[in-house]
């Protein structure tokens, strides 16, 4: 038995709505004074006496005072009535009057919250900028906005005392930044579900740590006396001591707060209580009342990304219907830029009370930029199916959108039940602010009501919603074609037996099933594709019969028994896919596979310089498993075919199959679909290639990608997507020559500063330097583009001009620019020569190759000081031709010309030009040293060596000292022989 549901409205028809029961054709606008923000909060509500009676309260915190406020914007509240008239919304007359000299109304923002318990109760909105004023017209005049709420009657009038404006709690206690100077109470607030108390969110409380205030609004409890039940604040509201509260300064504890029972434990109430910015990514308090003042924290969620908002909206409901409480908190500045997510929702089912060991949440992601999460809202059993459900805005996205999620029992549907849009209903930012929960046509299906910041409401109501229960059965199950089983007849007949049934709320919405009838759609392919059919059944209501009908669609499908199935008729086909990259030249059919990388697990690599092809070749085999035992698997494979998902940087270009086979691409490429045969057999093996495009390749891509899934309608598990992979390597068969002209210079004349310089040719000797870059490869605009980078020794290292550069472009390539166009003739010099024309300079900086002049100017060692020419190569092909003029800095040569011959050498990364320089013979003279100087000076040199040696001579320098015995060194030398007797030895002694 399946269930399904069906909702009473051609609407659910329509293409841009999915299937709920919000009705989105026959919508309620209400529109408010431009520039108010009539819809920044709202809330629907319902009286009972003096008269029953539904309305759309609306906040319009900017809205125009009147009377004696008037030119000021104290903000308003407004009721809407449920009708089809835009303007029929009334201003409730709740702040007409104001005394200036003690607080200020002017921008307080009244209506930013509205609160109302519902049937009958009582309704609530505040002005978190309400202003308190001291010593008024003085100096040191304060201003403190500490806030105000109103509380009201269900008619929306004050009827007894806990009614009217009284409700501001940080009047009278301590001021500043640091107490509650800044409370703004109101900025949100609630009303319990037992209607007994009434919250208050004050984030400015406390330096911005922010406080909650739960106060006491049952007057029957307060007319029996029972005084002693609050208020309560978590900084105790006797101690105040902001110690107590546990999130850090700048938390903005209070900016959303709810409270609902069975959230720590079934029957006590919770409150909850959001701070967005508590230790910079958000955090959410469950408090209870501990005592006669204080409210203690019993758990603590912390937001999971950094200034995410966690805790900017939350909200309480039962979403599984297992009777505890669940939460949903959302964190709208979530952001996610890879997955691009830009808001979330997290979703906390309720784990019996033990929130400190099993609270996982499931996190409900939006758009990029959508702020999704700005508002939740629990809006009540929409379809009535047992489960409440939540309605989440986004503001931003498009135009804003609203995101219905349904409860269930497995907690919720992360897929939207439906999508509200703001666009298709003429509204901008659109979903600031939802109110549900509340039905308000008497249909017994709860209505929302959504506000934006365009000055706009809309209300949606809920249609009935039919659940139908199907059953269909077949008989036979399996068709064998041949065998013939009508009777009377030949053919093969199939019974179908269906059986509906319907449930409805409320039970007096009265159906017809007007017509059912089953059709069948037979598309044959071989003999084994089923039979699809569909069971169309139309429905309408016998009281509404003027509306559209519904139609249901069941799908049937029914199977055929397959050939090669082996004795149980049931085929286990063992399709196995391999595959390899590789080329293939195009007039041959020789495939030759990619090289691969050992030390990376045989990774494939692909060197592109001009291949424009590369050919993935893939084999499928059908054969069992186990050779020993072939019946368990390896059946025919029916209706087996392969589907390629190919990365962006490649697209289909072709393919070489066999015979059965048929590729068949989509029109970008991306997508390629090869029937393999029907069937394929057991023991088939299939080999084939796909030719893949590589134009889309760029200098950035660094990988080929394709994801290759076998699919049949026999029975086998494993089928897996399988990634084909390659690493990609551009190779650029790029070549660089360069020539100097001429390749030898010579200097002469005297040396003049850059001051005398009155054109180029006072500079020196011209030079010409030309580069040449060859591209016989693809083309560069495939790939991206090159850079020529060129070090140009325009200085020495003690900053004198070396090698001044005129002029530079490209032959072929007027477009191209090189930088910095600043470098080239920077002194903006003149030629009397029309071929050599400077071009504008501007200020460019150099890099300072520190070091020492010698035969060799170096930009790379330092020798030299350089500039970087970097020249662009856009859509590069064949050969490029470079040219830059220069002048050899004449003074500077000279400066140095104590080296006879100079070697300028320039150098290009891997190669250098060298220019040889050389004084003119004029020049060289004026260093040529007469003759009879270096006789007299060599005559000099022996004259003053003669000399010293006779000094010497006559000082002793070159007498032997006379030698003495004392110190004289005697020589001995030991030699072997036979030892003397004792006889022999005296007589040598005597």
């Amino acid at each position: 038995m399946r269930k399904s549901s069906v909702t009473n409205s051609v609407s659910d028809l329509l293409p841009h709505v999915w299937g709920f029961n919000l009705d989105t054709t026959h919508t309620l606008h209400k529109l408010g004074d431009r520039g108010t923000f009539f819809g920044f909060s709202l809330a629907l509500h319902q009286q009972l006496t003096p008269e029953p009676q539904s309305w759309i309260l609306v906040g319009a915190p900017q809205a125009a005072g009147r009377g004696p406020l008037r030119g000021s914007r104290p903000g308003a509240l407004f009721r809407c009535p449920i009708t089809p008239e835009e303007y029929d919304c009334e201003r409730v007359d709740i702040d007409g009057d104001g005394d200036q000299d003690r607080e200020s109304k002017d921008n307080q923002w009244l209506g930013v919250t509205v609160k109302s318990q519902g049937i009958g109760g009582k309704v609530v909105t505040c002005a978190h900028l309400y202003e308190l004023r001291q010593r008024v017209s003085q100096p040191s005049e304060t201003r403190d906005p500490i806030g105000r709420c109103y509380v009201l009657s269900e008619d929306l009038t004050e009827r007894d005392d806990l009614d009217g404006g009284e409700w501001k709690f940080c009047e009278g206690r301590p001021q500043g930044h640091e107490q509650f100077g800044f409370c703004q109470q109101g900025l949100s607030a609630s009303f319990t579900p037992d209607n007994n108390f009434i919250l208050f969110g004050a984030p400015g409380t406390y330096n911005w740590k922010g406080e909650i205030r739960v106060q006491l609004l049952n007057q029957t409890l307060l007319d029996l006396g029972f005084y002693d039940d609050g208020p309560y604040e978590v900084a105790d509201q006797k101690q105040l001591n902001a110690q107590l509260i546990p999130v850090p300064y700048h938390s903005y504890l209070g900016f959303s707060v709810d409270s609902a029972m069975g959230i720590m434990s079934l029957g006590e109430l919770t409150f909850v209580a959001g701070a967005p910015r508590a230790n910079h990514t958000g955090a959410v308090l469950l408090l209870r009342k501990d005592n006669v003042y204080r409210l203690v924290p019993q758990h603590i969620f912390w937001g999971e990304e950094l200034a995410s908002s966690f805790g900017y909206s939350v909200a309480t409901t039962d979403l599984n219907n297992d009777g505890w409480t669940d939460l949903i908190v959302g964190a709208p500045n979530f952001f996610d830029r890879k997955a691009e997510i830009g808001g979330a929702v997290y979703v906390y089912l309720n784990p019996f009370g033990h929130w400190d060991d099993q609270a996982q949440p499931i996190r409900l992601n939006g758009t990029y930029d959508s702020m999704f999460g700005m508002t939740v809202s629990s809006i009540g059993d929409l379809d009535q199916d047992g489960y409440r459900d939540i309605a989440v805005g986004a503001p931003f996205d498009g135009d804003g959108k609203v995101f219905i999620y349904r409860g269930s029992d497995a907690g919720i549907e992360t897929k939207p039940a439906q999508v509200l849009d703001g666009r298709d209903f003429d509204v901008k930012r659109f979903g600031y602010s939802i109110s549900g929960g509340l039905d308000v046509d008497n249909n017994q299906y709860p209505d929302i009501a959504v506000g934006s910041l365009n000055d706009a409401v809309v209300l949606f109501r809920s249609r009935p919603v039919i659940h139908v229960v199907r059953e269909v059965s077949l008989d036979p199950h399996y068709i064998d074609l041949k065998q013939y089983n009508c009777k009377g007849r030949d053919g093969v007949c199939v019974e179908v037996k269906a059986c509906f049934a319907f449930l409805t709320h409320p039970v007096h919405y009265s159906l017809h099933i007007s017509k059912c009838r089953m059709i069948f759609r037979i598309h044959l392919h071989g003999k084994c594709n089923p039979i699809k059919s569909h069971f169309n059944i139309n429905i309408s209501t016998l009281f509404n019969s003027g509306k559209p009908h519904v139609f249901l669609v069941f799908p049937l499908k029914v199977n055929f028994l397959r050939e090669g199935c082996g004795h149980d008729k049931i085929c286990q086909s063992n399709l196995k896919l391999t595959h390899q990259f590789g080329t293939r030249p195009l007039t041959s059919d020789l495939f030759t596979p990619l090289p691969k990388l050992v030390d990376e697990d045989n990774v494939q690599v692909f060197s592109l310089s001009d291949q424009r092809l590369v050919v993935l070749e893939i084999t499928v085999t059908n054969l069992p498993s186990d050779p020993l035992y072939p019946e368990e698997d390896g059946d025919d494979a029916h209706a087996a075919k392969l589907l390629i998902s190919l990365s962006k940087t490649l697209s289909y270009a072709g393919s070489r199959v066999p015979p059965q086979m048929r590729c068949q691409a989509n029109q970008n490429g991306s997508q390629v679909e090869c029937d393999l045969g029907n069937p394929v057999k057991r023991g088939t093996k299939l080999k084939f290639s796909i030719n893949l495009s590589t134009s889309n390749i760029t200098i950035e891509t660094t990988e080929l990608t394709a994801d290759l899934l076998l699919t049949t309608i026999s029975e086998q598990a494993d089928l897996v997507p399988v990634t084909a992979f390659a690493k990609v390597v551009i190779e650029l068969p790029l070549s660089v020559s360069a020539l100097a002209r001429p390749h030898q210079l010579f200097f002469s004349g005297v040396v003049r500063g850059e001051s005398a310089m009155t054109s180029l040719e006072d500079i020196g000797s011209p030079v010409d330097f030309e580069f040449v870059v060859a591209n016989p490869g693809q083309a560069l605009q495939t790939f991206g583009s090159a850079f020529l980078n060129i070090m140009w020794p325009y200085e020495l290292a003690n900053e004198k001009w070396l090698l001044y550069p005129t002029s530079l472009k490209f032959e072929g390539h007027p477009n191209t620019r090189c930088t910095p166009t600043g470098a080239l003739n920077p002194l903006k010099l003149h030629s009397s020569s029309p071929a050599e024309l400077p071009l504008s300079a501007e200020k460019h900086e150099t890099e300072n190759c520190s070091g020492h002049f010698f035969f060799f100017q170096d930009c790379l060692l330092g020798s030299a000081r350089c500039v970087l020419f970097q020249c662009p190569l856009h859509s590069f092909s064949g050969q490029a031709v470079l040219k830059i003029q220069a002048r050899l800095w004449n003074s500077t040569v000279i400066y140095i010309a104590y080296i006879s011959n100079l070697h300028l050498v320039f150098f290009l990364f891997s190669f250098q030009v060298p220019v040889m320089i050389y004084p003119e013979p004029g020049l060289a003279d004026q260093y040529w040293i007469p003759w009879w100087i270096i006789v007299i000076a060599v005559l000099a040199g022996i004259l003053l060596l003669t000399l010293l040696v006779c000094i010497l001579w006559k000082c002793g320098f070159f007498k032997r000292s006379e030698r003495r015995r004392h110190y004289e060194t005697e020589y001995y030398r030991a030699h072997l022989g036979v030892q003397p007797s004792e006889v022999e030895k005296q007589a040598s002694e005597l």
